[in-house]
């Protein structure tokens, strides 16, 4: 069995750290480098600036913080699951630069979702319900 990763695997971001689309942005947490990085169409975007690596990465934070709160008490694979989030030709700057997602719950409705996680909401970001997911934004 191999135990290391081929280096042809890794991805390499605006700061010169290499990961693994499977690994997690922050440890601990549930959402990977491939859900803030490959779109829904499969397409790979690689963050152009280390602004937008760092955005990504706070984001991922806060949701992280967020799942805590609409995943109390589930299995670490019941958490909030990104559906778009970093698309740098998207016309929406959010999108854009990597500072808002949409996402969904694995096993929980959106309703639900919705309701446990706005108190939470910081005055700076926002939190809506669009086309049956969940939009979030920072800043």
């Amino acid at each position: 069995m191999v135990k290391h990763l081929s280096t042809a695997s890794f991805l390499t971001l605006p700061s010169g750290n290499q990961v693994h689309p499977s690994r997690l942005i922050h440890r601990d947490g549930t959402i990977m480098w491939k859900h803030a990085l490959i779109s829904p169409y499969n397409e790979l975007f690689l963050p152009e600036t280390e602004a937008h690596e760092a955005h990504i990465i706070k984001t991922a934070a806060r949701l992280e913080e967020l799942n805590c709160w609409a995943s109390q008490g589930l299995e670490p694979w019941d958490c909030l699951i990104p559906l778009m989030w970093y698309i740098p030709v998207h016309q929406h700057l959010p999108f854009a630069e990597g500072y808002a997602c949409t996402f969904k719950h694995a096993s929980i409705d959106t309703k639900t979702v919705l309701e446990k996680i706005r108190p939470h909401i910081q005055e700076f970001e926002s939190l809506s319900h669009a086309d049956g997911d969940l939009y979030f934004q920072r800043c």
